[in-house]
């Protein structure tokens, strides 16, 4: 990820949210209405939420992350003209809290996805 320019992170982050995000968010959304609605099993409100709040808290995050890094790169490569292992050097340091933000989002899609798994079915 360090190798691309932070046009790339930034241009990342701009398509990342509203296809992962947005897309994500509806796709999931269809599928719950589809346990709930149809299937007439009830899902764990606990383990859902938990999902929810991680698994868009790291989307929001990374992707608020990948802009900041592409601003501030951009900046250090057209503003301030710096060489291009000064800008490598800028971006560097958004690796690791862009990594941590895609394990957070990876763990609430793993909660949401046994939030699913265990719908318990309601009885007519």
């Amino acid at each position: 990820m360090v190798g691309g320019g932070p046009g790339t992170w930034f241009l990342l982050a701009y398509i990342l949210f509203p296809t992962v995000g947005v897309g994500g968010f509806a796709g999931i959304s269809s599928l719950l209405f589809v346990i709930e609605g149809y299937e007439q099993r009830r899902l764990n409100d606990g383990v859902m939420a938990t999902g929810f709040i991680l698994l868009y808290g790291g989307i929001l995050v990374g992707c608020i992350l990948l802009g900041a890094a592409g601003a501030s790169g951009g900046y250090a490569l057209v503003i301030q003209r710096l060489t291009a292992n000064a800008v490598q050097n800028v971006l560097s340091p958004y690796v690791d809290p862009i990594t941590a933000a895609s394990l957070v989002a990876v763990a609430g899609t793993g909660f949401t996805i046994c939030g699913m798994a265990t719908a318990k079915a309601t009885k007519p």
